[in-house]
């Protein structure tokens, strides 16, 4: 018993010098969270009822919020970090963006301190936890509205359905969903927040195909509507059963369909494959009752804008062995892009504002279906295997090889009629002095000739389809007429390894480039590598784009 006491002692005596420093940690914690909040007391009060600027508030009070009381430790951050709008009088400021203001720890000890000071229970969150949330909001530019807020504790505090979500990854190129179930994975996984995302295969460039298993949990029984949107091909399964079909090649779309489902577990499956160029995957459901619409994917906002998407115009060209030009804002390009589809099924996108090509890519060419409906938000190109070479202006006098290259001409003004924030800055195009455009000039296959100045040269830059070794590629030539001057150089790529193999110059993304006319000069210039072609007088630069495989039909 004496030994028994004795242990007993001595534990206690080794545990009591530990509990005063996690005391005093914990302390140290709200501390900084009270601190912190007197960034907020200006509007909330140091009590968080809100101060009162005569019948209204400043803000509302922290006691009544759903996102204080409850635990939300990620939606308050979101909230911390962007801020909300002022949208009506029903509170007199809006909420500041603290995003720059607060590091995460900070951010962290104000949730402590709030969610234990208004709403009577603490929820400590590591500041490793914000800084992953920090990241997630990161694309965010523009503050809460209070619509969305609402959806957001909505979704926050809506029945979960999904559990146990697990994947499995597989690489092959198809057209349309395969046998899943006789291929081997090359990788297999859990989603830890239950939601279907192509998150695993972002590092893989080319085709892929997942397939998601998940247990269905059913809140009350009813007709449940699923509305499932992707970019390629997509299948819901429920009990082994097909309910929603979105198969075959097809930029982002919805199908949604209705099934009747009993209250209780269910076991669910989406297959899905990618078969180049854009990917997407969303699911989403409407069940009765107060269930209402409940995300079950990570992705939403290609759903929300493929749910309100026409029917495709694919643009094709009036006579076979003809080009078809078109002139639209379209994706990884400045306001004033011309896509160009050839003969061969090889098409590019030029950018009148840089004056040089932005991309590569084959197969079908483009669909304006989105240009000419609503309020024409631009075209959006389709095919596969899309390379961006060396977007940016195309010439630059070098002093040095070290001297970095200039893409594009761009400056800054204040945006002053921005009410939230008036001294944000944004950034536009201007034109560079060195640079005028001529316009472009068609053939009698309409295959253009795009037409620029440069220092006093005067530039032609056209594009062929050739097929060669069994591979429709592009031969681009740029013709400079007049005496460049010295140390003017021609960006080649700025993309890939750029290793050189038999005179071919390896860009990335299956394509290579062979390059006639200069001797190609590779640097490397901080941590990008760049192929750079010297001008001298009279010189006609050739550029041949060939893909290391064929289009597979």
């Amino acid at each position: 018993m004496r030994t028994h006491l004795s242990s007993l002692a001595l534990a206690l005596a080794l545990a009591i010098p530990l509990a005063i420093p996690l005391a005093a940690q914990e302390d140290k914690i709200l501390e900084l969270g009270r601190l912190t909040y007197q960034s907020c007391v200006a509007c909330h009060g140091t009590d968080g009822k809100g101060i009162k600027a005569g019948d209204l508030l400043m803000a509302p009070s922290l006691h009544d919020s759903a996102f204080v009381k409850e635990n939300h430790p990620e939606e308050l951050t979101a909230i911390i970090l962007k801020g909300i709008i002022k949208a009506d009088n029903k509170y007199i400021q809006a909420m500041l963006a603290l995003e720059l203001a607060l590091n995460d720890e900070q951010i962290a000890a104000l949730i402590a301190y709030v969610t234990k000071e208004f709403g009577g229970t603490e929820h400590r969150v590591k500041p490793a936890d914000v800084a992953t949330w920090r990241k997630a909001q990161a694309s965010r530019t523009s503050p809460w509205k209070r619509a969305e807020l609402e959806e957001m504790i909505r979704a926050a505090t809506a029945p979960k359905l999904l559990s146990n979500v697990r994947y499995t990854f597989h690489t092959g190129e198809w057209k349309k969903l395969p046998d899943f179930s006789s291929l081997t994975p090359a990788s297999t996984g859990k989603l830890e927040k239950n939601l279907i995302t192509l998150e695993p295969a972002k590092e893989h460039k080319h085709g892929f195909g997942m397939v998601f298993d998940a247990d269905l949990t059913i809140p009350e029984s009813g007709d449940y509507v699923f509305s499932l949107t992707s970019d390629d091909g997509s299948a819901l399964i429920i009990n082994g059963e097909t309910v929603v079909g979105n198969d075959g090649i097809h930029p982002a779309s919805t199908v949604a369909m209705k099934e009747e489902l009993l209250a209780g577990n269910h076991t669910m499956q989406v297959q899905y494959f990618d078969g180049g160029g854009q990917r997407s995957l969303a699911l989403s459901v409407k069940g009765p009752g107060k269930v209402g619409t409940l995300w079950l994917s990570a992705e939403k906002d290609e759903a929300k804008k493929a749910a309100q998407s026409y029917d495709p115009i694919p643009l094709t060209s009036r006579l076979p062995g003809e080009a078809i030009v078109h002139r639209a804002f379209l994706p990884d390009a400045k306001p004033r892009a011309i896509g160009v589809g050839y003969p061969g099924d090889v098409n590019l996108v030029w950018d009148a504002d840089v004056l040089n090509l932005a991309y590569v890519y084959r197969g079908d060419f483009m669909d304006a279906s989105t240009h000419w409906n609503g309020r024409g938000s631009g075209s959006k190109p389709l095919g596969q295997d899309r390379v961006k070479i060396a977007h940016g202006l195309p010439f630059q006098v070098l002093e040095s090889l070290d001297e970095p290259w200039i893409p594009f001409s761009e400056t800054q003004l204040k945006y002053e009629r921005d009410t939230v924030d008036p001294q944000k800055e944004i950034t536009f195009n201007v034109r560079h002095p060195d640079y005028q455009f001529r316009g472009y000039r068609l053939d009698e296959k309409r295959f253009p000739s795009f037409r620029y100045d440069y220092r006093g040269l005067r530039v032609t830059d056209t594009f062929t389809p050739e097929t060669i070794e069994g591979v429709t590629s592009l031969v681009r030539t740029i013709r400079a007429e007049g005496n460049p001057d010295e140390n003017t150089y021609f960006r080649v790529a700025e993309t890939g390894s750029q290793a050189v193999t038999d005179g071919w110059i390896d860009v990335g993304g299956d394509l290579k480039i062979r390059l006639t006319g200069a001797e190609p000069v590779t640097r490397k210039v901080g941590e990008k590598n760049e192929t750079l072609a010297p001008l001298a007088a009279g010189t006609t630069l050739t550029l041949t784009y060939r893909w290391n495989t064929p289009l597979k039909p």
